[in-house]
């Protein structure tokens, strides 16, 4: 949370919103989201966590949150910021969740909707954590780094290839998206 305070939310408007990203499945981006956006609730920022994974959606479940609408209703035009949930045992935190899982994920989030919902947000939350799916696996992780500015890139020990987390380090600079650091899960 520090070096993430020094090197990424300075108080600046673009520096709000992070993407949680790693190569492949079961990495802990989810958990490691949702921890983030607790600890930084926890220094008094008013702070909202968006499940962006939907193929694979998580955070209502780790948060006991109905799934029925969220980031999928907001992009398809079934829902609004109303769907963002406040975690009453938490003080500053919120959750959107990832709502129905669509049959076009990649193509939601590359809609002007999704930054146009980003920007809206950014106006409303000191700090946006945004849990990604695999990107080895799809685009997806990509699209939302771009649109969030920067990415935290996530790698499971004894798991995660080196090459991986290279190729998607390299792949998220081509894109213009900001590695602002990486973490080594362990579980």
């Amino acid at each position: 949370r520090s070096q993430l305070m020094l090197r990424w939310f300075t108080g600046d408007a673009e520096h709000k919103a992070l993407a949680i990203a790693s190569p492949g499945r079961g990495d802990g981006r989810s958990w490691l989201a949702a921890n983030l956006a607790v600890v930084f609730s926890q220094l008094g920022e008013n702070t909202l966590l968006i499940d962006a994974d939907m193929r694979n959606p998580g955070q209502h479940t780790l948060f006991k949150l109905d799934n029925r609408s969220g980031l999928s209703s907001s992009l398809s035009g079934r829902g609004d910021v109303s769907d963002v949930k406040r975690i009453s045992s938490f003080m500053g935190l919120s959750i959107l969740p990832a709502g129905p899982i669509p049959p076009n994920p990649q193509e939601l989030l590359g809609r002007p909707q999704f930054a146009a919902l980003l920007a809206q947000l950014r106006g409303q939350f000191d700090t946006i954590i945004i849990d990604t799916p695999a990107s080895a696996e799809y685009a997806d992780a990509q699209t939302i780094a771009v649109r969030a500015g920067g990415a935290l890139v996530l790698a499971h020990k004894h798991q995660t290839s080196l090459d991986a987390v290279g190729t998607l380090n390299e792949s998220l600079r081509q894109l213009g998206v900001q590695p602002v650091g990486s973490v080594i899960s362990e579980f």
